[in-house]
Protein backbone atom coordinates (compact mmCIF):
# COMPACT_ATOMS: atom_id res chain seq x y z
CA UNK A 1 0.00 0.00 0.00
CA UNK A 2 2.65 2.29 0.98
CA UNK A 3 4.16 1.73 -2.84
CA UNK A 4 1.37 2.20 -4.39
CA UNK A 5 0.97 5.40 -2.52
CA UNK A 6 4.19 6.85 -3.01
CA UNK A 7 4.06 6.16 -6.93
CA UNK A 8 0.76 7.61 -6.84
CA UNK A 9 2.54 11.26 -4.69
CA UNK A 10 5.11 11.08 -7.47
CA UNK A 11 3.23 10.93 -10.42
CA UNK A 12 1.08 13.82 -9.28
CA UNK A 13 4.52 15.73 -8.35
CA UNK A 14 5.81 14.89 -12.05
CA UNK A 15 2.47 16.43 -13.43
CA UNK A 16 2.69 19.57 -11.32
CA UNK A 17 5.94 20.27 -12.58
CA UNK A 18 5.30 19.64 -15.98
CA UNK A 19 2.25 21.55 -16.01
CA UNK A 20 4.48 24.48 -14.30
CA UNK A 21 7.17 24.38 -16.31
CA UNK A 22 4.20 24.74 -19.55
CA UNK A 23 3.21 28.19 -18.23
CA UNK A 24 6.84 29.53 -16.46
CA UNK A 25 6.12 32.83 -18.43
CA UNK A 26 3.15 33.75 -16.15
CA UNK A 27 5.24 34.20 -13.26
CA UNK A 28 6.14 37.55 -15.36
CA UNK A 29 3.51 40.37 -14.24
CA UNK A 30 4.36 42.40 -17.71
CA UNK A 31 4.09 39.14 -19.52
CA UNK A 32 0.32 38.17 -17.78
CA UNK A 33 -0.46 41.54 -19.34
CA UNK A 34 0.78 41.00 -22.69
CA UNK A 35 -0.65 37.55 -23.11
CA UNK A 36 -4.40 39.38 -21.58
CA UNK A 37 -3.38 41.77 -24.47
CA UNK A 38 -2.68 39.04 -27.31
CA UNK A 39 -6.13 37.53 -26.37
CA UNK A 40 -8.13 41.06 -26.78
CA UNK A 41 -6.19 41.93 -29.90
CA UNK A 42 -6.45 38.46 -31.66
CA UNK A 43 -9.97 38.65 -31.10
CA UNK A 44 -9.97 41.39 -34.25
CA UNK A 45 -7.07 38.78 -35.94
CA UNK A 46 -9.70 36.13 -35.64
CA UNK A 47 -12.57 38.16 -36.94
CA UNK A 48 -10.25 39.44 -40.22
CA UNK A 49 -9.52 35.52 -40.67
CA UNK A 50 -13.72 34.97 -41.65
CA UNK A 51 -14.70 38.47 -42.69
CA UNK A 52 -12.35 38.79 -45.41
CA UNK A 53 -12.60 35.81 -47.17
CA UNK A 54 -16.18 35.81 -47.08
CA UNK A 55 -17.03 38.90 -48.38
CA UNK A 56 -14.74 39.42 -51.23
CA UNK A 57 -15.98 35.38 -52.37
CA UNK A 58 -19.71 36.98 -51.46
CA UNK A 59 -19.06 40.57 -53.57
CA UNK A 60 -17.34 38.39 -56.42
CA UNK A 61 -17.77 34.78 -56.77
CA UNK A 62 -14.40 34.01 -57.63
CA UNK A 63 -11.90 31.87 -55.90
CA UNK A 64 -8.93 33.86 -57.20
CA UNK A 65 -10.11 37.09 -55.17
CA UNK A 66 -10.07 35.27 -52.33
CA UNK A 67 -6.46 34.58 -52.86
CA UNK A 68 -5.96 38.41 -53.85
CA UNK A 69 -7.24 39.59 -50.57
CA UNK A 70 -5.53 37.78 -48.50
CA UNK A 71 -2.40 38.50 -50.60
CA UNK A 72 -3.36 42.02 -49.58
CA UNK A 73 -3.18 41.62 -46.47
CA UNK A 74 0.24 39.77 -46.34
CA UNK A 75 1.85 41.45 -49.10
CA UNK A 76 3.33 44.35 -46.70
CA UNK A 77 5.24 42.07 -44.96
CA UNK A 78 7.46 42.02 -47.85
CA UNK A 79 7.51 45.75 -47.82
CA UNK A 80 7.70 46.72 -44.45
CA UNK A 81 9.31 43.23 -42.92
CA UNK A 82 13.15 45.10 -42.86
CA UNK A 83 11.96 48.52 -41.70
CA UNK A 84 9.71 47.19 -38.97
CA UNK A 85 12.73 45.44 -37.30
CA UNK A 86 14.65 47.81 -37.69
CA UNK A 87 12.02 50.02 -36.09
CA UNK A 88 11.68 47.51 -33.46
CA UNK A 89 15.03 47.67 -32.57
CA UNK A 90 15.37 51.29 -32.72
CA UNK A 91 11.84 52.28 -30.43
CA UNK A 92 10.23 50.88 -27.23
CA UNK A 93 8.24 47.45 -28.26
CA UNK A 94 5.21 48.26 -26.57
CA UNK A 95 4.74 51.84 -28.27
CA UNK A 96 5.10 50.20 -31.64
CA UNK A 97 2.28 47.67 -30.21
CA UNK A 98 0.11 50.53 -29.44
CA UNK A 99 0.35 52.47 -31.97
CA UNK A 100 -0.13 49.51 -34.16
CA UNK A 101 -3.25 48.45 -32.94
CA UNK A 102 -4.72 51.83 -33.13
CA UNK A 103 -4.36 51.89 -36.95
CA UNK A 104 -6.17 48.00 -36.97
CA UNK A 105 -8.85 50.40 -34.92
CA UNK A 106 -8.95 53.14 -37.14
CA UNK A 107 -9.04 51.02 -40.28
CA UNK A 108 -11.84 48.42 -39.11
CA UNK A 109 -14.26 51.38 -38.00
CA UNK A 110 -13.84 53.21 -41.39
CA UNK A 111 -14.88 49.73 -43.37
CA UNK A 112 -17.62 49.73 -41.00
CA UNK A 113 -18.82 53.06 -41.86
CA UNK A 114 -18.51 51.79 -45.56
CA UNK A 115 -20.05 49.16 -45.11
CA UNK A 116 -23.31 50.82 -43.18
CA UNK A 117 -23.20 54.24 -45.88
CA UNK A 118 -23.31 51.54 -48.83
CA UNK A 119 -19.88 53.02 -50.42
CA UNK A 120 -17.51 49.79 -49.95
CA UNK A 121 -16.52 48.80 -53.35
CA UNK A 122 -13.72 45.13 -53.96
CA UNK A 123 -10.89 47.96 -54.07
CA UNK A 124 -11.44 49.35 -51.25
CA UNK A 125 -11.67 46.47 -49.43
CA UNK A 126 -8.40 45.37 -50.38
CA UNK A 127 -6.98 48.37 -50.01
CA UNK A 128 -8.03 47.97 -46.03
CA UNK A 129 -6.77 44.59 -46.24
CA UNK A 130 -3.51 46.14 -47.53
CA UNK A 131 -3.19 48.53 -44.80
CA UNK A 132 -4.31 46.03 -42.25
CA UNK A 133 -1.57 43.78 -43.01
CA UNK A 134 1.06 46.44 -42.34
CA UNK A 135 0.07 47.39 -38.89
CA UNK A 136 -0.42 44.04 -38.22
CA UNK A 137 3.49 43.56 -38.89
CA UNK A 138 4.75 45.72 -36.98
CA UNK A 139 2.77 44.73 -34.06
CA UNK A 140 3.27 41.08 -34.45
CA UNK A 141 7.47 42.39 -35.00
CA UNK A 142 7.36 44.40 -31.58
CA UNK A 143 5.46 41.40 -29.55
CA UNK A 144 7.41 38.65 -29.95
CA UNK A 145 10.42 40.40 -29.44
CA UNK A 146 8.96 41.94 -26.28
CA UNK A 147 8.42 38.54 -25.35
CA UNK A 148 11.93 37.80 -25.54
CA UNK A 149 12.59 41.21 -23.50
CA UNK A 150 10.56 39.79 -20.49
CA UNK A 151 11.26 36.08 -20.21
CA UNK A 152 14.86 36.16 -21.71
CA UNK A 153 16.44 33.09 -24.15
CA UNK A 154 16.56 30.45 -21.58
CA UNK A 155 12.58 30.56 -21.71
CA UNK A 156 11.65 32.03 -25.42
CA UNK A 157 10.05 28.78 -26.54
CA UNK A 158 7.99 28.51 -23.60
CA UNK A 159 7.16 32.60 -24.00
CA UNK A 160 6.13 32.80 -27.45
CA UNK A 161 4.47 29.26 -26.91
CA UNK A 162 2.34 30.96 -24.59
CA UNK A 163 2.09 34.13 -26.53
CA UNK A 164 0.93 32.30 -29.66
CA UNK A 165 -1.62 30.35 -27.62
CA UNK A 166 -2.93 33.69 -26.41
CA UNK A 167 -3.31 34.47 -30.36
CA UNK A 168 -5.10 31.12 -30.97
CA UNK A 169 -7.57 31.65 -28.26
CA UNK A 170 -8.28 35.14 -29.71
CA UNK A 171 -8.44 33.75 -33.00
CA UNK A 172 -11.13 31.23 -31.82
CA UNK A 173 -13.69 33.66 -30.25
CA UNK A 174 -13.06 36.29 -32.63
CA UNK A 175 -13.79 33.69 -35.78
CA UNK A 176 -16.83 31.87 -33.73
CA UNK A 177 -18.44 35.49 -33.30
CA UNK A 178 -17.73 36.64 -37.00
CA UNK A 179 -19.77 33.73 -37.97
CA UNK A 180 -22.68 34.66 -35.90
CA UNK A 181 -22.11 38.04 -36.57
CA UNK A 182 -22.75 38.05 -39.98
CA UNK A 183 -25.09 35.63 -40.34
CA UNK A 184 -27.36 37.81 -38.02
CA UNK A 185 -26.40 41.41 -38.40
CA UNK A 186 -24.17 41.47 -40.93
CA UNK A 187 -20.47 42.43 -42.50
CA UNK A 188 -20.77 46.25 -41.40
CA UNK A 189 -21.30 45.12 -37.87
CA UNK A 190 -18.84 42.30 -37.76
CA UNK A 191 -15.76 45.09 -38.19
CA UNK A 192 -17.32 47.66 -36.01
CA UNK A 193 -17.13 44.95 -32.93
CA UNK A 194 -13.56 43.95 -34.44
CA UNK A 195 -12.61 47.83 -34.50
CA UNK A 196 -13.99 47.60 -30.90
CA UNK A 197 -11.70 44.52 -29.84
CA UNK A 198 -8.99 46.05 -30.92
CA UNK A 199 -10.02 49.34 -28.77
CA UNK A 200 -9.50 47.15 -25.81
CA UNK A 201 -6.65 45.58 -26.48
CA UNK A 202 -4.99 49.61 -26.69
CA UNK A 203 -6.36 49.87 -23.12
CA UNK A 204 -5.00 46.59 -21.95
CA UNK A 205 -1.56 47.29 -22.82
CA UNK A 206 -1.34 50.72 -20.84
CA UNK A 207 -0.66 48.04 -18.19
CA UNK A 208 2.74 47.27 -19.53
CA UNK A 209 5.11 48.59 -16.94
CA UNK A 210 8.38 47.60 -18.09
CA UNK A 211 10.73 47.29 -21.26
CA UNK A 212 11.99 43.81 -20.03
CA UNK A 213 15.06 42.34 -18.43
CA UNK A 214 16.44 41.68 -21.71
CA UNK A 215 15.44 44.37 -23.46
CA UNK A 216 18.82 45.40 -24.79
CA UNK A 217 20.82 48.54 -23.20
CA UNK A 218 22.07 50.52 -26.26
CA UNK A 219 19.83 50.49 -29.54
CA UNK A 220 21.87 50.42 -33.01
CA UNK A 221 20.73 53.61 -35.54
CA UNK A 222 18.45 52.08 -38.09
CA UNK A 223 20.06 52.65 -40.94
CA UNK A 224 23.48 50.89 -39.55
CA UNK A 225 20.84 48.31 -38.22
CA UNK A 226 20.08 47.64 -42.01
CA UNK A 227 23.17 47.74 -43.86
CA UNK A 228 24.19 44.57 -41.05
CA UNK A 229 21.16 42.80 -41.26
CA UNK A 230 22.59 42.61 -45.05
CA UNK A 231 25.40 41.59 -43.74
CA UNK A 232 24.12 39.38 -41.69
CA UNK A 233 22.16 36.96 -44.42
CA UNK A 234 25.72 36.95 -45.88
CA UNK A 235 27.60 35.84 -43.31
CA UNK A 236 24.61 33.98 -40.51
CA UNK A 237 23.73 30.93 -43.20
CA UNK A 238 21.34 30.13 -40.07
CA UNK A 239 19.57 32.68 -40.26
CA UNK A 240 19.02 32.41 -44.23
CA UNK A 241 18.67 28.96 -43.54
CA UNK A 242 15.26 29.62 -41.86
CA UNK A 243 14.34 32.67 -43.83
CA UNK A 244 13.83 30.20 -46.73
CA UNK A 245 12.69 27.40 -44.59
CA UNK A 246 9.63 30.25 -43.59
CA UNK A 247 9.23 31.17 -46.99
CA UNK A 248 8.48 28.09 -48.26
CA UNK A 249 6.38 27.12 -45.35
CA UNK A 250 4.20 30.13 -46.13
CA UNK A 251 3.59 29.71 -49.60
CA UNK A 252 2.67 26.10 -49.56
CA UNK A 253 1.27 25.48 -46.55
CA UNK A 254 -0.40 28.77 -44.47
CA UNK A 255 -2.04 30.04 -47.95
CA UNK A 256 -4.34 26.63 -47.44
CA UNK A 257 -6.68 29.18 -45.12
CA UNK A 258 -7.38 31.19 -49.09
CA UNK A 259 -9.46 27.67 -49.72
CA UNK A 260 -11.50 27.54 -46.23
CA UNK A 261 -14.31 30.00 -47.81
CA UNK A 262 -14.12 27.91 -50.98
CA UNK A 263 -14.75 24.78 -49.15
CA UNK A 264 -17.58 26.33 -46.73
CA UNK A 265 -19.25 27.82 -49.78
CA UNK A 266 -19.06 25.23 -52.42
CA UNK A 267 -17.67 21.82 -50.82
CA UNK A 268 -19.14 21.72 -47.50
CA UNK A 269 -21.92 23.82 -48.13
CA UNK A 270 -22.23 24.90 -44.90
CA UNK A 271 -22.22 28.81 -45.26
CA UNK A 272 -20.71 31.71 -42.94
CA UNK A 273 -21.55 29.91 -39.79
CA UNK A 274 -19.69 26.69 -40.80
CA UNK A 275 -16.54 28.65 -42.17
CA UNK A 276 -16.78 30.62 -38.74
CA UNK A 277 -16.65 27.06 -37.03
CA UNK A 278 -13.65 25.83 -39.25
CA UNK A 279 -11.54 28.93 -38.68
CA UNK A 280 -12.30 28.14 -35.00
CA UNK A 281 -11.19 24.54 -35.64
CA UNK A 282 -8.42 25.93 -37.62
CA UNK A 283 -7.52 28.08 -34.32
CA UNK A 284 -7.64 24.99 -31.92
CA UNK A 285 -5.07 23.22 -33.61
CA UNK A 286 -3.32 25.82 -33.74
CA UNK A 287 -3.66 26.27 -29.93
CA UNK A 288 -3.01 22.48 -29.37
CA UNK A 289 0.51 23.14 -31.29
CA UNK A 290 1.49 25.39 -28.84
CA UNK A 291 1.65 22.78 -25.87
CA UNK A 292 2.95 20.72 -28.19
CA UNK A 293 5.67 22.40 -28.80
CA UNK A 294 5.97 24.01 -25.30
CA UNK A 295 6.49 20.09 -23.81
CA UNK A 296 9.08 19.64 -26.47
CA UNK A 297 10.91 22.69 -25.01
CA UNK A 298 14.14 20.87 -24.09
CA UNK A 299 14.61 19.08 -27.15
CA UNK A 300 17.90 19.04 -29.09
CA UNK A 301 18.05 18.68 -32.56
CA UNK A 302 15.04 21.60 -33.38
CA UNK A 303 16.08 21.65 -36.87
CA UNK A 304 15.08 18.20 -37.38
CA UNK A 305 12.13 19.13 -35.57
CA UNK A 306 10.86 21.66 -37.58
CA UNK A 307 11.33 19.94 -40.65
CA UNK A 308 9.33 16.89 -39.68
CA UNK A 309 6.79 19.29 -38.60
CA UNK A 310 6.62 20.76 -41.99
CA UNK A 311 6.50 17.52 -43.69
CA UNK A 312 3.68 16.38 -41.54
CA UNK A 313 1.66 19.98 -42.20
CA UNK A 314 1.92 18.78 -46.20
CA UNK A 315 0.51 15.23 -45.47
CA UNK A 316 -2.35 17.11 -43.57
CA UNK A 317 -3.36 19.21 -46.37
CA UNK A 318 -3.12 15.98 -48.43
CA UNK A 319 -6.07 14.16 -46.06
CA UNK A 320 -8.25 17.51 -45.80
CA UNK A 321 -7.92 16.88 -49.74
CA UNK A 322 -9.59 13.67 -49.40
CA UNK A 323 -12.69 15.04 -46.53
CA UNK A 324 -15.82 14.22 -48.30
CA UNK A 325 -18.58 16.32 -45.81
CA UNK A 326 -17.49 18.49 -42.97
CA UNK A 327 -16.95 17.02 -39.74
CA UNK A 328 -14.62 14.90 -41.38
CA UNK A 329 -12.96 17.94 -42.69
CA UNK A 330 -12.13 19.18 -39.12
CA UNK A 331 -10.10 17.04 -37.91
CA UNK A 332 -7.61 17.60 -40.37
CA UNK A 333 -7.96 21.43 -39.90
CA UNK A 334 -6.95 21.09 -36.72
CA UNK A 335 -4.20 18.40 -37.71
CA UNK A 336 -2.79 20.92 -40.40
CA UNK A 337 -2.83 23.99 -37.50
CA UNK A 338 -1.33 21.65 -35.18
CA UNK A 339 1.80 21.54 -37.53
CA UNK A 340 0.99 25.28 -38.69
CA UNK A 341 1.55 26.50 -35.30
CA UNK A 342 4.72 24.38 -34.47
CA UNK A 343 6.47 25.48 -37.10
CA UNK A 344 5.71 28.90 -36.77
CA UNK A 345 6.77 28.88 -33.07
CA UNK A 346 10.25 27.35 -33.82
CA UNK A 347 10.90 29.80 -36.80
CA UNK A 348 10.25 32.56 -34.37
CA UNK A 349 12.09 31.10 -31.90
CA UNK A 350 15.73 29.83 -34.07
CA UNK A 351 15.48 33.44 -35.88
CA UNK A 352 15.78 35.61 -32.42
CA UNK A 353 18.55 32.99 -30.93
CA UNK A 354 20.45 33.05 -33.93
CA UNK A 355 21.60 36.77 -33.79
CA UNK A 356 22.64 38.98 -31.19
CA UNK A 357 20.68 40.54 -28.20
CA UNK A 358 20.30 43.94 -29.48
CA UNK A 359 19.60 42.71 -33.28
CA UNK A 360 16.36 40.24 -32.19
CA UNK A 361 14.17 43.02 -33.72
CA UNK A 362 16.20 42.58 -37.08
CA UNK A 363 15.73 38.59 -36.54
CA UNK A 364 11.66 39.03 -36.60
CA UNK A 365 11.45 41.48 -39.21
CA UNK A 366 13.37 38.43 -41.35
CA UNK A 367 10.72 36.20 -39.88
CA UNK A 368 8.08 38.89 -41.17
CA UNK A 369 9.96 39.33 -45.23
CA UNK A 370 9.88 35.69 -44.74
CA UNK A 371 6.17 35.54 -44.26
CA UNK A 372 6.01 38.18 -46.77
CA UNK A 373 6.10 35.68 -49.18
CA UNK A 374 2.66 34.12 -48.60
CA UNK A 375 0.80 36.27 -51.42
CA UNK A 376 2.84 34.19 -54.08
CA UNK A 377 1.11 30.86 -52.45
CA UNK A 378 -2.02 33.02 -51.67
CA UNK A 379 -2.49 33.85 -55.12
CA UNK A 380 -1.21 30.66 -56.37
CA UNK A 381 -4.08 28.52 -54.50
CA UNK A 382 -6.71 30.90 -55.12
CA UNK A 383 -6.48 30.99 -58.88
CA UNK A 384 -5.41 26.91 -58.80
CA UNK A 385 -8.77 26.62 -57.11
CA UNK A 386 -10.50 28.33 -59.94
CA UNK A 387 -8.46 26.80 -62.64
CA UNK A 388 -9.12 23.12 -61.15
CA UNK A 389 -10.97 22.83 -57.58
CA UNK A 390 -10.13 23.42 -54.09
CA UNK A 391 -9.20 19.69 -53.22
CA UNK A 392 -6.82 19.67 -56.47
CA UNK A 393 -4.72 22.75 -54.93
CA UNK A 394 -4.71 21.21 -51.06
CA UNK A 395 -2.98 17.95 -53.17
CA UNK A 396 -0.93 20.07 -55.53
CA UNK A 397 0.36 22.32 -52.30
CA UNK A 398 0.68 19.18 -49.68
CA UNK A 399 2.60 16.73 -51.86
CA UNK A 400 4.90 20.57 -53.05
CA UNK A 401 5.34 20.78 -48.69
CA UNK A 402 6.23 17.32 -47.93
CA UNK A 403 9.05 17.50 -50.87
CA UNK A 404 9.99 20.74 -49.89
CA UNK A 405 10.76 19.51 -46.56
CA UNK A 406 12.69 16.27 -47.44
CA UNK A 407 14.68 18.90 -50.20
CA UNK A 408 15.41 21.43 -47.35
CA UNK A 409 16.88 18.81 -45.14
CA UNK A 410 19.25 17.47 -47.88
CA UNK A 411 20.56 20.60 -48.84
CA UNK A 412 20.92 23.07 -45.67
CA UNK A 413 22.53 20.61 -43.07
CA UNK A 414 23.15 23.85 -41.00
CA UNK A 415 19.16 23.88 -40.68
CA UNK A 416 19.36 19.81 -39.52
CA UNK A 417 22.30 20.95 -36.57
CA UNK A 418 19.94 23.38 -35.05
Amino acid sequence: MSTTLNTGWRRRRGLRATLVRLVIALRYPDFRVLWLSTVVNQLGWGMQQVILGWLIFDLTGSGGMVGAIFAARSAPNLVVGLAAGSITDRFDRRLIMRLSCIALMVISLGVAWLLFAGLLSVWLLLLSAFLMGAAQAFYMTARQVYVYDIVGGNRAINGIALVSLAQWTGGIIGSLATGALIKWAGPGMAFLVMGLTYALGILVMYWLRHAGSSAPETREPMLENLLNYFRALKNNRVMLSLIISTSGAEILGFSHQVLLPILAAEVLMVGPAGLGLLTAFRFLGSALGVFGVAALERLRRRGMLLLAFIALFGLGQILLAQSPVFWVAVPFVVFINFMASATDILHHTLLQLSVSNRQRGRAMGSWIVGIGTAPVGQLEVGYLAEATSARVALLVNGVALIVLALVMGTLLPRLRRL
